[in-house]
């Protein structure tokens, strides 16, 4: 038996409910391509986030399970929390709401969408559901959690010209990671537990990479107000 919420599920695609964690095919994908605006002084300068976000698998966490073993159907209630947690780098929040950028965005893989609400990315919620679960039966509850790497460079506009930010005292890129993942609204009730020994396999839409500024200008060179920023950012 499989019950789900709030994802768009084809009854054929149960390939999605075997396996409690799926990578996608060919390794980490590339899902979003954006620029953050860390400041911007018109007719000044201006500093941005170029923010390349990646799906490194989906997984599906259980936190409660029941074994009926009665002739009569048993009711439970159970109560799990969305949330989007940082796990490495939240002082990329010194430059933008990492979380705010969550919110919207959608992540395709086999024969779903995925859109992320507020109540996933910005704020936690508390959701309460009701289970029955039948007569001589086993139920056990599985929560989807997302899980993503953002890779950010930097670009300075700055003395008329746009610039990659490069390293200190060298010409490689200045790179922020952040690892973040989402326990989000998505969740399966099923009669099994699902096999924890092997990765399962997903297709995803990806996207082209952000374009890069034409020419890089070494970190020590960049302008002090540039500087602070990123150094603020924990790089």
């Amino acid at each position: 038996m499989i019950v789900c919420s709030r994802v768009s599920f084809w009854q054929t695609d149960t390939d999605l409910y075997k396996y409690l964690v799926y990578k996608p095919s060919g390794g980490d994908a590339r899902v979003s391509a954006q620029r953050e605006t860390l400041y911007n002084r018109a007719g000044d300068e201006a500093l941005y986030a170029g923010t390349e976000r990646y799906l490194v698998d989906i997984a599906w966490v259980s936190n409660m399970s029941w074994k009926n073993d009665t002739d009569a159907a048993q009711t439970y209630v159970h109560t799990f929390t969305t949330e989007l947690k940082i796990i490495q780098g939240s002082e990329v929040n010194n430059g933008f709401s990492l979380g705010a950028t969550y919110q919207g965005a959608s992540v395709s893989f086999n024969h779903e969408t995925k859109t992320f609400k507020s109540t996933e990315t910005t704020e936690s919620r508390t959701i309460t559901i009701t289970l029955t679960v039948p007569p001589r039966s086993y139920l056990v509850f599985y929560q989807r959690r997302y899980t993503f790497k953002d890779s950010m460079f930097f670009i300075l506009d700055a003395w008329n010209q746009e610039w990659n930010v490069g390293s200190w005292g060298g010409y490689e890129f200045t790179w922020k990671d952040v690892d973040v993942q989402i326990m989000s609204e998505d969740y399966a009730t099923l009669s099994a537990d699902l096999d924890g020994f092997t990765t399962g396999t997903i297709s995803v839409t990806t996207v082209a990479r952000l374009p890069r500024a034409g020419i890089t200008r070494k970190r020590e060179n960049i302008t002090q107000r540039a500087k602070d920023k990123i150094a603020s950012m924990g790089v």
